[in-house]
């Protein structure tokens, strides 16, 4: 009865929206998990491991708010719901794949939290630290606190460089000199 009614609650808790005294110890969790999958599951396919990290990042991540940053506001209003919707899911499936072709990198590394700041009130960023023996790599994970799910991860910077901005600059330049069909294509 006891098992029970702690898996009972332990999936009330994952659905309930992520407060902001809990962002550090729940990607404590989350990155330490991720690690592990990836430190003890030598044998497993990169793919395995990466549905196993996403299963546990999806609830955290606003793949929605990432695409329409990465359009930006003028491209992102051009589009029809139908187009807008298709991006999203293209968009969400090539930073999967972006992110599982980047699996095959990671050798031991540890990954450490160093701060919350609160850059506005609405605004969290999780500084964290990937040392990889004696070199050390930012990871910042930018939080925003959304009206249903709590704070969600809109962004994430790597050694100061945006993931958002980055493909913002990109699908910039690929509608302005092409189509939102070619876009869509490049994106498979």
């Amino acid at each position: 009865m006891k098992k029970i009614i702690f898996m009972i609650f332990m999936m009330l808790s994952s659905l309930l929206a992520l407060e902001k005294a809990q962002i550090i110890p729940e990607m404590t969790t989350k990155i330490n998990k991720a690690t592990t999958i990836l430190k003890e599951n030598k044998d497993l396919a990169i793919e395995k491991k990466a549905e196993k990290i996403f299963n546990m990042l999806d609830e955290i991540f606003d793949y929605k708010l990432m695409t329409r940053l990465s359009l930006g506001k003028a491209n992102w209003k051009s589009m029809s719901k139908k187009q807008q919707e298709e991006f999203t899911q293209k968009f969400i499936e090539h930073l999967k794949h972006s992110f599982m072709d980047k699996l095959n990198l990671y050798t031991d590394e540890d990954i450490k939290i160093l701060e919350l700041k609160e850059v506005k009130k609405n605004r969290l960023w999780l500084v964290t630290e990937l040392v990889r023996g004696k070199d050390k790599y930012e990871i910042t994970y930018k939080f925003y606190k959304s009206k249903k799910n709590g704070w969600m991860i809109y962004d994430v910077n790597i050694i100061g460089v945006s993931l958002i901005q980055s493909y913002r600059v990109q699908f910039a330049n690929a509608l302005k000199n092409g189509t939102y069909t070619a876009l869509l294509n490049k994106l498979q």
